[in-house]
């Protein structure tokens, strides 16, 4: 059974009239778990919610150099255009397709981090899928190389790297393309498997622009639960292997995944690799993950799941140290409304209980969203400073409440920075919260219904809200 998590648009026309150029927007796929254990992120601690935990001192952050909180993304994979650099400038990981480095003067770039230092720069990368037809040479040159395009339209692109059944069938996993074989048993070709190829292709197409700090892997997972067919002939001998002789970890889809990722990471050691979906952080490789509808239930996700997994995998040490994790929530077309900030102040929350960075959508993966917590009402980026316990693992998530970071109870979380504290609330009722000196809200335009810069001693959060309150002397 395939379990399937996603947003796409099915292509977007280039420059070229008539000729359409399919393109994926921000997709990620999550094994669905079968059970949630009583050991999570909604321990109950002893301390009364209605009492003021003990005073928590102002952190003394642990590495002066990392960069403060919150931290924001965008998503951003409109193939039509990109927004201002102003808008862009606001946010401190930004993903986009890595053909806009061909599209884009190199200005273009630089005038982006000149407007914020703090912004990291990702491309958007998927060697999954091979589209049945691709635009103009111009507009698609990257992807020219990689599928073997000639200026005539026509792939020579080695049709023994297609997943194929025994009998010839495709196996897609989006329409209109064909998922290529990025398992280690795939033909050899020129001495080398798909995987290999692939992976000299990010680095010799796409890093060698030299405007990215880092590649978004899409489609890069352990598993492949989306493909329309369960067997197909991974080795070309004329038998189809199943689904659980294909995927998962230490099986062949895998192990390409994993022979791609050491080359890419031998040869562009200094760059940030994020993957998404299942895929196991193995070996310091990736930095990171991503995941998308963070915490969302009406995305059918578990949201004490997806913190849990968050806090923890975020927090191990199988990533590349310092590590980037993201979270992505989609809150519709042009999100205005009281709901549309509650869920923000919710996802935002979520995400500040460990070290990630934060990408609010609009409607789609082509509309960047921003909030008053963000900057904190015009604050500036990273207003709340460094946190007192740096990647706080989820046992100290879990523990009562004590020295900046913890549980106040069934559900309700705090996690104390320099310049302010974060609190979150996924338990189905309102909670009360005492604080135990004032604090003030923050002074917000978009939102000032709540964040009306009143100076407080307590706050009663909703279910399933969220809340940023400011030292009043930090």
């Amino acid at each position: 059974m395939r379990h399937v998590t996603r947003c796409r648009r099915a292509c977007q026309a280039d420059s070229v009239p008539g000729i359409l150029a399919f393109r994926r927007f921000g997709r990620f796929r999550f094994a669905l778990t079968a059970a949630i254990t009583a050991v999570g992120l909604i321990a109950a601690c002893s301390t009364p919610v209605g009492e003021p935990p003990a005073p928590a001192p102002v952190p003394a952050p642990g590495d002066p150099h990392s960069l403060t909180f919150p931290r924001t993304a965008t998503y951003f994979l409109n193939q039509q255009e990109l927004p201002s650099v102003d808008e862009l400038a606001r946010y401190d990981v930004v993903v986009i397709d890595n053909e806009w480095a061909n599209r884009k003067p190199r200005e273009y770039f630089d005038e982006l981090r000149h407007a914020n230092p703090r912004l990291r720069l990702f491309a958007y990368v998927n060697v999954v899928d091979h589209p049945d037809q691709l635009g103009s040479e111009a507009y698609w040159a990257n992807r020219y190389a990689l599928w073997q395009y000639d200026q005539n339209g026509e792939s020579a692109f080695p049709d023994s790297w297609l997943a194929h059944t025994m009998d010839g069938a495709p196996v897609s996993e989006w329409p209109e393309s064909t998922m290529t074989n990025l398992t280690d048993q795939a033909p050899r070709i020129n001495g080398q498997v798909f995987a290999e190829y692939a992976a000299n292709w990010v680095v010799d197409d796409v890093w060698s622009a030299g405007v990215w700090d880092g590649i978004f892997l899409d489609v890069w997972g352990d598993r492949i639960y989306s493909a329309n067919r369960d067997h197909w002939d991974i080795d070309s001998d004329g038998t189809d292997e199943p689904d659980d002789a294909i995927y998962g970890f230490g099986n062949p889809w895998e192990r390409g995944v994993n022979l791609a990722e050491q080359i890419i990471r031998r040869r562009i050691p200094d760059a940030i690799l994020i993957a998404n979906g299942d895929r196991t952080l193995l070996a310091q490789q990736l930095d990171g993950r991503a995941w998308e509808k963070f915490a969302d239930p009406r995305a059918d996700r578990n949201p004490m799941f997806d913190i849990e997994q968050y806090a923890s995998l975020t927090a191990e040490g199988d990533h590349r140290m310092p590590g980037l994790a993201m979270t992505i929530d989609r809150l519709g077309p042009a999100p205005h409304s009281a709901p549309d900030f509650q869920r923000a102040r919710y996802f935002l929350a979520a995400t500040l209980l460990q070290d990630g960075f934060w990408a609010p959508m609009g409607a789609d993966y082509d509309e960047p969203a921003y909030f008053d917590e963000m900057d904190g009402g015009g604050l500036g980026p990273g207003y709340l400073g460094h946190p007192l316990v740096a990647n706080p693992s989820p046992a100290a998530l879990n523990d009562p409440y004590a020295d900046g970071v913890g549980s106040l109870g069934h559900g309700l979380f705090r996690r104390d920075f320099e310049h302010g504290i974060v609190l979150l609330n996924t338990d189905g009722k309102a909670r009360e919260v005492q604080l135990e000196t004032p604090f003030r809200r923050l002074h917000g335009s978009l939102d000032p219904s709540t964040n009306n810069g009143a100076t407080v001693t307590s706050v009663t959060l909703q279910p399933s809200d969220g809340l940023v309150l400011l030292r009043e002397n930090p």
